[in-house]
């Protein structure tokens, strides 16, 4: 299993517009290798004094965080590839053009707690 991390800087006022996108406008065709993919945004809140790592963004954009897990990276390639053809094709809500992290699972531990099994609302 591999896990996919998007950084998106969504300028500020277009936030709906880049999630409509995400949910509509890049389906995932085969999810045979998809473990699952989450579009997050980043919370927040100062009663948790863990919080050490600041992604808050600034006036000009909003920042998302799309953590993917994934069979492999082939499977993700697969899949997504083809909505990042050219690296420097930047939509028109973004404030500059995504970054893209592959992290490999080198340890891990599990819980009982489950994965949702259905999709959120609106997403193909």
């Amino acid at each position: 299993m591999v896990i996919v991390l998007v950084y998106w800087k969504i300028k500020k006022g277009r936030e709906d517009e880049f999630k409509e996108k995400w949910k509509r406008g890049l389906p995932v065709n085969d999810r045979s290798g998809l473990v699952g993919e989450f579009l997050s945004k980043i919370t927040k809140d100062g009663k948790y004094e863990w919080i050490t790592w600041d992604l808050q963004g600034d006036e000009k954009y909003t920042p998302f965080i799309n953590v993917g897990l994934w069979a492999d990276a082939e499977t993700f390639q697969e899949q997504i590839g083809q909505y990042f053809e050219q690296k420097s094709d930047k939509e028109e809500f973004e404030f500059e053009i995504r970054s893209r992290a592959l992290l490999t699972p080198d340890c891990w531990r599990m819980g009982d707690w489950k994965l949702p099994i259905h999709d959120s609302g609106g997403v193909l």
